[in-house]
């Protein structure tokens, strides 16, 4: 048996590397920092044990493996907990469908703009990816028909549709049993308590689960570009289309949080959007600081009550509920952007209808995502899974990714506070004097007399006010 000593070799210097990489974030170095350090240490490393990597490319791939395994508790514990959380069969049908409704239509709203930005910037073209191991025209066949599509996205055998990785059939079925729990606590809330807590113990569980991979990602992008490095990819078109890929997203994702966001509150809520764009801004900071959607919510939800003048049911369930269903910029621009980088990379060809099931499918993987950090890579994921395009394409983007998930996070928490303002309009739980500043908000249990509840002004200072708002004609 002859044993290729250099491929041991590098087995041996990957896991010095790994051990430095483990020192590094243990005393503090940044998540971002070091996933770019394994980025470049990758393609040095695949340079110098270029052709003598077949040790190293295990690892990985269980990456690879142990993300894909995830994906389906995520996203089932991710509705589950979302659509539970609802109060009353009342809810469910008016904050409940109208947040669902808006939050669902921003989305699709971002998933048209990556389809269009990326087609007509050709993201990926002249990449020439070479994915070890994988041969593109695998992927060719596997496209299906949009009647073909259509009829999958319906549950037959759920155990199988999740042993399948059959995203929208699990989606659906899970979303069915959650609205059932619903209406059937109803009738008695205590016994159904029970059930609620237990899913609330579980998306715990799963979400300290995802953290534990996500964790792993700097081991895996020093393995993987290493891999890919060393097999002959392309590195001088895979860079610089790495960078162009971040630069649209970035672009997209600036003109889906105040372009399209402007034109919604305008028509949909009649909200000033320039006033409510400055209101947010530090629910943004925050999102753009912490990259986590859960961990914005109590800024996010304070802004909405306090200086919005969203009432408190509207903000304390559209808000987090944007945190699982929706969220433009992890669930719409970014798994679409490289999804359409591979394909190009890759020269898979697609038709106009293929990229319309791309579309669909983004949308309804969007219904089931968690608001943390690393929650880009699993939609992603389930994005390339449920159309049939290798994982590996998401890997080898994964160091841009955290680059931009800065930009992701913040578009998310605009997109969900701009759901919650149009809902709140909508049912006419929006006070506007807090909007304008003619009244501060008081927390409930609080008694406070006219005068400090309402800002002092005088009629010059009324009459310079803005005008009251105009409602929006736009329903769901």
């Amino acid at each position: 048996m002859n044993v290729d000593s250099l491929a041991a070799a590098a087995l041996v210097v990957m896991i010095a590397l790994f051990a430095v990489i483990g020192i590094l974030r243990k005393r503090g170095v940044g998540f971002t920092l070091t996933i770019l350090g394994a980025l470049v240490i990758g393609v040095v490393f695949g340079i110098v044990f270029k052709g003598h990597t077949s040790w190293v490319m295990p690892i990985g791939k269980i990456y690879v493996t142990t993300l894909s395994a995830i994906v389906m508790p995520l996203v089932i514990i991710s509705i589950l907990s979302s659509i539970t959380s609802l109060g009353s069969a009342k809810q469910l049908r008016g904050i409940g469908a109208r947040s669902v409704g808006w939050l669902i239509l921003t989305n699709a709203v971002a998933i048209i703009l990556a389809i269009g930005f990326g087609l007509i910037f050709g993201v990926g073209k002249n990449s020439y990816l070479s994915i070890a191991g994988v041969d593109a025209a695998n992927f060719e066949g596997t496209l299906k028909s949009f009647s073909e599509v259509l009829i999958g996205f319906f549950p037959q055998n759920v155990v199988a549709d999740i042993a399948g990785d059959k995203i929208i059939p699990v989606i659906l079925f899970t979303a069915l049993i959650a609205v059932s729990s619903v209406l059937a606590a109803q009738a008695n809330r205590a016994k159904f308590a029970v059930f609620k807590q237990f899913v609330e113990a579980l998306k715990e569980i799963i979400y300290k689960a995802v953290g534990f991979i996500i964790e792993l990602t700097p081991y895996a992008v020093l393995a993987l570009v290493a891999t890919a490095t060393s097999n002959g990819l392309s590195r001088g078109g895979m860079m610089w289309s790495l960078i162009v890929l971040l630069i649209i997203s970035v672009v997209a994702m600036a003109i889906d949080t105040w372009g399209v966001n402007y034109v919604l509150l305008k028509v949909a809520a009649g909200l000033p959007p320039l006033k409510f764009f400055r209101k947010i801004v530090p629910a943004q900071i925050v999102a753009f600081s912490t990259q986590s959607s859960v961990g914005t919510l109590p800024v996010t939800t304070r802004v909405l009550q306090e200086d919005i003048g969203v009432s408190p049911e509207v903000a304390h369930f559209t808000a987090p509920l944007g945190t699982s269903i929706g969220m433009p910029g992890c669930a719409g621009i970014w798994p679409v952007l490289v999804a359409i980088y591979g394909i190009h990379g890759l020269g898979i060809a697609y038709s106009v209808t293929d990229y319309i099931i791309l579309g669909v499918m983004g949308l309804f993987v969007s219904l089931g995502v968690a608001g943390v950090p690393g929650t880009a890579t699993i939609v992603t994921a389930s994005v390339l899974t449920a159309v049939g395009l290798p994982l590996e394409i998401m890997v080898l983007t994964i160091p841009i990714a955290a680059i931009a998930d800065t930009a992701r996070t913040a578009t998310n928490v605009t997109a969900a506070a701009v759901a919650a303002a149009i809902v709140a309009r909508r049912e006419k739980a929006l006070d506007e004097d807090i909007f304008f500043g003619r009244k501060v908000f008081v927390p409930a249990g609080k008694e406070q007399s006219e005068d400090a509840v309402f800002a002092p002004y005088n009629g010059e200072a009324a009459e310079a006010q803005e005008p009251p708002l105009m409602g929006g004609s736009c329903k769901i």
